[in-house]
């Protein structure tokens, strides 16, 4: 029963977390992929340059050890809602471009850059704070939001896009944006920041000093930039491989819906798992789930079931990572500085995807094709999963329980 009232009692911040991040910065990794194919085509670019777009994403580096820092000190709200209402203003800013893809690059750097306060390592925190029996499924329900939304939405708007053009298409999405940060602003209500001994204690020198000491901290930043290798492909170039496979463009766009499926599906059975099994097992498999897809997609097997499933595979993961590694930082660092702590290792994504991009970038160019980088990628799933494993070790738990972390 006590599971149950946690879903009663703490609805408010679940719903503005799910609102929040379903219409932020996260939502990108759907509306790019959509987009993708028409901004292409429209301006002439080359598939190298579109792929040489994925370096931006080396900026969450730095923008999200900032944001996360800024949460533990001033709350979600307050730093939430510059990137909540300015992410449909950099989507109209989308529909002015004129053909230049440094304007558009320039563009996508400033939504990167402000609008990093509406992810997972702000708006988890209320999440991570209050639910402590059911703290996995609730990371897994607040997760889920991108990848549904980009379900129920992708093939309406591939429709609308197809009918009315992609500026259309930006202008729609803007919106929707907008009317959801208002709503999320409203459901967090006016900003509170925790002021418990435990906070006070985390100076910004002694939160960083923390977690830089411990040896949890780096057995997930290594394993977490492994795994995140492949994931450029979710996030602009997911449709362009499942075309490169020979599938059409209405199966292209299905397989994009089964991705988000897949994403969903993800966060709540990982969600769901984290609750019961040790975090370490569930994020050794998690993870690992992509070494098949990816090998499935650079086989010479290129049948719409067989990239179905391959798809699958890669989105189950993709979505699992939502609520796994905000999972195992309640379990190995304090609450105090669990947005500090997320922003460092949400670093290590940004840096694995921009590094992944500019991987694909050069093995497009060298070799035509995506096959080599999925099977790079695969490598670099197959050590970063099974690095996950090392945090089950008694001395890595031992270290754990002396620094004081979340129950």
């Amino acid at each position: 029963m006590a599971q149950h009232g946690e879903f009663r009692q703490h609805w408010r911040p679940l719903l503005a977390s799910f609102i929040g991040l379903g219409s932020g910065l996260s939502l990108n990794a759907y509306i790019l992929t959509i987009f993708a194919p028409y901004l292409i085509k429209g301006f002439g670019w080359s598939l190298s340059q579109w792929a040489s777009l994925g370096v931006v994403q080396m900026l969450i580096m730095f923008c999200l050890p900032v944001a996360g820092r800024l949460t533990d000190r001033f709350g979600v709200r307050a730093v939430a809602m510059v990137g909540a209402l300015s992410y449909p203003l950099f989507l109209i800013a989308i529909t002015r471009i004129d053909g230049s893809i440094g304007t558009y690059a320039a563009i996508y750097i400033a939504q990167t850059i402000v609008c990093s306060t509406t992810t997972t390592t702000v708006y988890s925190r209320v999440v991570a704070e209050v639910f402590k029996v059911r703290r996995g499924l609730a990371l897994g329900i607040a997760g889920s939001s991108p990848p549904l939304i980009a379900f129920v939405g992708s093939p309406l708007m591939s429709a609308f896009v197809r009918a009315h053009g992609w500026r259309e298409g930006y202008y729609l999405v803007a919106g929707f944006c907008a009317i959801c940060a208002v709503a999320t602003m409203l459901l967090l209500g006016p900003n509170r920041v925790r002021q418990d001994a435990a906070t006070r204690t985390f100076s910004t020198p002694g939160a960083y000093r923390t977690i830089l000491t411990m040896p949890a901290f780096w057995i997930m930043l290594v394993a977490i930039f492994l795994v995140n290798t492949p994931f450029s492909l979710a996030t602009s170039q997911l449709k362009l491989v499942v075309a490169d496979q020979g599938l059409g463009d209405a199966t292209a766009a299905l397989m994009v819906s089964a991705f988000a499926v897949s994403s969903i599906a993800g966060r709540v059975v990982s969600g769901t798992a984290l609750d019961y099994l040790p975090g370490h097992l569930v994020a050794a498999i998690s993870f690992g789930l992509p070494v098949a897809g990816l090998l499935l997609l650079a086989s010479p097997f290129d049948s719409a079931p067989v990239v179905l499933v391959a798809v699958v595979l890669i989105g189950v993961s993709f979505g699992g990572e939502g609520d796994i590694v905000p999972y195992l930082i309640t379990r190995h660092f304090p609450v105090a500085i669990y947005s500090t702590t997320l922003g460092l290792l949400s670093a290590a994504m940004g840096a694995a995807m921009g590094g992944g991009a500019a991987l694909l970038s050069q093995t497009l160019k060298a070799a035509g094709g995506y096959n080599t980088y999925l099977t790079i990628a695969a490598i670099c799933a197959a050590i970063g999963s099974s690095l996950f494993l090392l945090l089950g070790l008694p001395a890595i738990q031992r270290n754990v329980s002396e620094r004081g972390a979340a129950p």
